[in-house]
């Protein structure tokens, strides 16, 4: 029988590398102590050999690592791409990047096809993968080494779930893409704007998730502008940018991870209408009933992993046309030639399952989200707590609606005190967020490690802890949290909370 983690959360070093759900199809392993988050970062085989599951961009699925030493050899290295189509964009990512080694192989029997590599080249084979996220789903690999072969089709599952998204984003079916999971969906995005205009850099504004930003870094022509805390000065800086460079796109989060912040999408909308771009908005965070974006992009990506799916056993991404944007025509154009169907029939149909009740699960979160967040920001080793209830509100909010279930929070002394509460902390602990059991994570560790100094330039703390709330009794987690918080004030003086 399957472990509840709503009542038995995965927290203790017991349970490092256990799948979180208990699932085969898992996206997210246990990290239970702030020194295996820091080994599993430094590739220490103590910590990286015990993970039953892992995020399927950042390590691959056992059924994937099967598949492809089916189809390279034990010796060989290479990763396998859900068609020919992104391989071929996979091979012209290494040719930018200066790699000569790749070569197509073909997988028999299946639409999948391989990237073979030399060793010293997996590494970047290995961002597309990550960056792109156009990867072949564990249930696509799962179906592939039974001999079957894995389909993509137009089941009444995939049907439900644009209906479903159309509901949720007042749109239309005929304006959503589906993709195999988030980073896919923005790959695709970022596409149409270069389709759009190829010669023009792209902003990113306001701190942004990891891979949004590795996109405009790394594919080409990796011409971008970085705007990294996304307020009222940033706002002047871009304007002042436009008057002087055309720009292709700017790309932001609402709310913004993991700041939480809410950009001012009034005035990029009135910025993008003045000067011609294209404005992208990833919502993943609104929680899919908490924001109403669409109204101010051109077009919003989500990932649907997050809380659309809430179980955290299926990887899954969409694009949302906005018809009313002056780029409508072209852009519907530019996503519809490039569009494959990848996301497959056995993902789907877990999707549309999972996401049956998903708004009734955001509204439990919200409001529990909204009053941890109070008290977390008034207890006296907290020293900031951000979550969009205690920021101003946004215009694209829908009147009523919550402000979602992800925080972060930065305790005072954190260097001694934050390893200390995220160890004792009695909730799952590992990377993702938008599961309907409670996660934590040390976020710009896992994120950023390689980078620590940059991204405290930008405003992040390398000792932030990110946390997702679920639909665990608010009370009782309240009660987890305090434990946690009374062990890491027990570690230190007093007084030094003060200095």
């Amino acid at each position: 029988m399957a472990v509840d983690l709503l009542t038995s959360p995965r927290w203790q070093a017991e349970h490092l590398g256990m799948p979180m759900p208990d699932s085969v199809h898992a996206v997210s392993a246990c990290l239970p102590l702030w020194d295996h988050n820091i080994k599993y970062e430094e590739g220490d085989a103590s910590v990286v050999s015990r993970l039953q599951a892992a995020y399927p961009r950042f390590c691959l699925h056992p059924f994937v690592r099967q598949l492809c030493v089916k189809v390279f050899g034990a010796t060989a290295t290479g990763l396998i791409f859900p068609s020919s189509k992104v391989a071929d964009r996979a091979i012209k990512y290494l040719r930018w990047r200066g790699v000569t080694s790749g070569k197509l192989v073909t997988v028999d029997g299946q639409p999948f096809v391989g990237v073979s590599v030399a060793a010293e080249d997996f590494a970047r084979l290995k961002e597309y993968w990550q960056h792109a996220g156009e990867v072949i789903s564990s249930r696509g690999a799962e179906t592939a080494l039974r001999g079957e072969r894995v389909v993509s089709s137009e089941t009444p599952a995939r049907l439900e779930l644009r209906r479903r998204l159309a509901e949720l984003r007042r749109g239309d079916t005929r304006d959503i893409w589906l993709f195999p999971c988030g980073m896919s969906a923005i790959a695709a995005a970022w596409r149409a704007t270069r389709a759009q205009d190829a010669s023009s850099p792209s902003v990113q504004f306001g701190f942004p998730y990891v891979d949004t930003l590795k996109i405009q870094q790394r594919f080409e022509p990796a011409e971008y502008r970085f705007f990294p805390v996304g307020n009222e000065h940033d706002l002047d800086e871009l304007r002042r940018l436009l008057k002087s460079q055309k720009v292709s796109a700017v790309f932001c989060e609402s709310p913004t991870n993991p700041l939480l912040t809410v950009p001012d999408l009034a005035a990029l909308r009135t910025l993008a209408d003045q000067h011609g771009f294209v404005l992208v908005i990833d919502d993943t965070l609104a929680a899919c009933i908490n924001q109403n974006v669409l109204p101010f992009a051109d077009m919003v990506v989500t990932s649907l992993t997050k809380y659309f799916s809430g179980y955290g056993d299926v990887l899954a991404g969409c694009v949302t046309l906005n018809p009313q944007s002056p780029f409508a025509a072209v852009l519907r154009n530019s996503l519809s030639a490039d569009f494959e169907e990848l996301m497959i029939d056995a993902d789907a149909e877990v999707l549309e399952m999972n996401s049956r009740d998903v708004r009734e699960r955001v509204e439990i979160i919200n409001l529990s989200a909204q009053i941890l967040a109070d008290r977390l920001s008034r207890h006296e080793l907290v020293d900031r707590v951000f979550h969009p209830s205690l920021n101003a509100y946004s215009s694209s909010m829908v009147p009523a609606s919550g402000h979602g279930g992800l925080m972060s929070i930065v305790l005072k002394r954190p260097k001694f005190t934050t390893p200390v509460m995220f160890d004792h902390l009695e909730v799952c602990k590992g990377p993702n967020l938008g599961t309907n059991f409670t996660l934590c994570c040390p976020y710009t560790i896992l994120a950023h490690y390689t980078e620590l100094d940059f991204v405290e330039q930008c405003g992040v703390s390398r000792w932030l802890l990110r946390i997702s709330i679920g639909v665990e009794p608010v009370e009782e987690l309240w009660q987890r949290f305090q434990r946690a918080l009374t062990k890491a004030a027990s570690s230190i003086d007093p007084t030094l909370l003060t200095l």
